[in-house]
């Protein structure tokens, strides 16, 4: 015997379903910008460096 839940059941569901996806989503992509932004500027860092450094060499 199954239990069927009501519409009202299934709309509060998808309602809470897509508030904690969407949520979620926003969270992740906060946290990827920022480690992206983090690596870009470490590897900006070391380009910098490395052509300072052949600059400096010869």
């Amino acid at each position: 015997m199954r239990n069927e839940p009501t519409p009202d059941e299934k709309a509060a569901a998808f309602d809470s379903f897509r508030d904690d996806l969407t949520k979620s989503v926003g969270q992740g992509m906060e946290d990827h910008e920022s480690k992206m932004t983090k690596m870009g500027f470490l590897f900006l860092g070391i380009f910098v460096g490395v052509i300072a450094l052949a600059a400096l060499l010869p």
